[in-house]
């Protein structure tokens, strides 16, 4: 006979913790591209390039990034999380050892490519689908955990890397960091992380709970992409990876420019990478109480707040909140936007749903960086394309605001 729902309850809670913990460890993974751009000013220096050329390698990245994870988030459906994580987990060690070897530009590009191929993997569609299937009723607090990886990731790699420049050479950094992490989470990848079986899971949660609403009939991805909802996210999103990616990639650079000490720009970079950690977590419990999609529309006005005050960052204090806000609204959308996707289109196809919705990345990810590097190489500085920032992000914002009105007016 098999065992009761009572009797299989807290099994199925110890595996459910364990898979969040799992998938945590897997996003550190994704820490190591952002600790890869504060090694900006190394690289440009050693191998003589310029700033475009520098920032030149993140269209191939994104493109790659953002067509794998459709193909990712098929296999997820297909072939379940693990061999995906797996398999992504070697291109990321391969993407190391090409990275801290590379003497051009087309073996930079192979290096972005191939972390591209990686992240996607570990990112933000397998561990949201993975979750997403998993909880239902604290799944945003599961999301918030699981997605903080990343942010813990990167402050490790950044400090590590910080330490080993003042004795070793670029090269030696980026190895020791990238291949340390992957031996770290490989272990996780085998043995932890993996999708709900039977009497397990978000459907499981259902049938234990009478308190547990039922999921909302899920949409497949043709049916979505007639959607404005789909179109309005799809937006949202371009907007957060241009001017994420695009601040990322030329934050040391800039700060630099501004006279700050490269242990400062690396100071500045960590901040805000430790307020996401606040942020994923501290999204994770207001999820619980505040509808998605008035929580998302407030941090996006959040992200278009804190790119108003980086003109403003050689005041040190301007700075200080600039980290703060700018951690805060880009780390929590990690959390908000894929509960806003499961609640408009439901989980059974969220994988495929969303990783269509991440070929976002391609134009916000790549055009982002250029557009700064090359203000600043016409211009002699930054301010037009931040400018320009922040003029598509408040698009973004007006944007959800109708979204959420239209919404409303439905229901």
């Amino acid at each position: 006979m098999g065992r009761s729902v009572s009797e299989a309850e807290p099994n199925r809670r110890n595996w459910a913790v364990a898979v969040v913990l799992g998938c945590m460890l897997c996003q550190m993974g994704a820490g190591f591209f952002y600790a890869s751009r504060g090694l900006s000013a190394e690289v440009i220096s050693d191998l003589g390039w310029t700033r475009t050329m520098w920032a030149s390698g993140m269209a191939p990245m994104l493109l790659v990034s953002s067509v794998s994870q459709a193909f990712v988030g098929a296999a997820c459906v297909r072939f379940g999380v693990r061999p995906v994580v797996l398999a992504s987990l070697l291109c990321l060690g391969i993407s190391v050892v090409v990275f801290g070897s590379m003497q051009s530009l087309a073996h930079f590009y192979v290096a972005m490519m191939l972390l591209a191929l990686a992240n996607a993997g570990i990112g933000d569609v397998s561990i949201g689908s993975v979750i997403t299937k998993w909880f239902g009723r604290r799944r945003s607090l599961a999301l918030g955990f699981a997605m903080v990886g990343s942010n813990i990731g990167s402050i490790v790699y950044l400090s590590v890397m910080g330490q080993m420049l003042e004795e070793s050479s670029w090269r030696v950094a980026a190895l020791v960091v990238g291949l340390g992490g992957v031996a770290v989470i490989l272990p996780f990848a085998l043995f932890v992380v993996r999708d709900p079986r039977p009497g397990e899971g978000a459907d499981a949660e259902v049938e234990a709970s009478s308190s547990v609403v039922p999921e909302a009939e899920s949409i497949p991805l043709a049916k979505a992409l007639r959607e404005p909802t789909f179109w309005i996210l799809f937006y949202s999103l371009f907007c957060y990876s241009l001017v994420q990616l695009g601040l990322i990639d030329q934050f040391v650079l800039y700060l630099t420019d501004l006279g700050y000490s490269e242990k400062q720009a690396f100071a500045a970079l960590q901040l805000a990478v430790g307020a996401g950690i606040a942020a994923k977590l501290s999204a994770g419990l207001i999820g619980q109480v505040v509808p998605v999609r008035t929580a998302y529309l407030v941090n996006t006005g959040l992200l278009t707040l804190s790119l108003m005050l980086v003109p403003f960052a050689a005041n040190g204090v301007v700075l200080t909140v600039f980290s703060v806000l700018f951690g805060l609204s880009t780390a929590s959308r990690d959390v908000f936007l894929p509960l806003a996707v499961a609640e408009a289109f439901g989980t059974r196809y969220f994988a495929q749903i969303y990783g269509v919705m991440i070929l976002a990345f391609i134009p916000g990810g790549a055009i982002g960086p250029l557009v700064l590097a090359e203000a600043h190489r016409i211009f002699g500085n930054y301010r037009p394309g931040f400018v320009a920032c922040i003029a598509l992000s408040s698009v973004a914002c007006v944007s959800l605001a109708i979204l959420r009105r239209d919404r409303v007016r439905e229901i």
